[in-house]
């Protein structure tokens, strides 16, 4: 899955098994890519025990991918790395207050199948920000949120378009829409930016803790409307 995602040929050294070759990949591969490594883990696990249900006998009540996730959080927590596993993600935390009531209920919500294209871009973005690529980041919470708004029935092409269907199918109040008309502007200034570069790679972009602060605003806007309440325009 890594080489898969990466591009590679081997993650660490050729001509060896994979197995060694992955075991190797966990001691010397670079600090960024470790994240990727224990997420790829997870999946295997869950993968493999959907194949082979009764290899390890009966699992224990939080499953066996469960109890490794649980081990490895316990690790980083005595260790003070500030990086927890939420389902198959790593995700990094400044704010185990903020992580704990946006990054983990925005996951867990659009975990749902109906919002699966909400999902797979938020997840993008977190992914994104642990790499420490601002401005994709910025871009895939700004698909995030698109998403999110035309799943809720919005109309429009642009984000700008849907928050003004969202205001008035009464998804948004007025001062919702405010904050999310301010931070549409910040998408726009990360997309000029990269566009007058001509290099994503390259862009003076927005920095890693502006790209941080966007991310968690969207995060409390899928909490807030992915259940579909309606709010009283003000």
């Amino acid at each position: 899955m890594i080489l898969e995602q990466e591009g590679d040929e081997f993650l660490c050294a050729s001509g060896v098994h994979a197995y060694r070759d992955f075991e190797l990949f966990l001691i010397n591969a670079p600090d960024e890519m470790y994240p990727t490594a224990l997420e790829a883990l997870v999946i295997a696990l869950d993968t493999f025990l959907r194949v082979e249900p009764d290899f390890y006998g009966p699992p224990p009540a939080d499953g066996f991918s469960g109890r490794f996730k649980n081990a490895v959080n316990e690790v980083f927590s005595q260790e003070r790395v500030a990086w927890k596993m939420v389902e198959h993600q790593m995700v990094e935390m400044k704010s185990q207050e903020l992580h704990e009531a946006l990054v983990e209920p925005a996951l867990r919500l659009i975990h749902d199948v109906r919002f699966a294209r909400v999902d797979a871009a938020y997840r993008k973005a977190l992914e994104e920000l642990s790499r420490g690529d601002g401005a994709d980041a910025v871009t895939d919470s700004g698909t995030a949120l698109q998403e999110l708004l035309t799943e809720l029935g919005c109309e429009g092409n642009q984000l700008g378009d849907l928050i003004k269907s969202a205001r008035k199918k009464r998804i948004l109040a007025a001062h919702d829409a405010s904050t999310l008309d301010s931070l549409e502007k910040a998408m726009h200034w990360v997309a000029a930016d990269r566009s007058e570069t001509g290099d994503s790679h390259y862009a003076s972009d927005a920095s890693r803790e502006d790209a941080w602060l966007i991310v968690h605003i969207v995060g409390a806007f899928i909490v807030r409307l992915a259940s579909g309440e309606k709010r009283s325009s003000a």
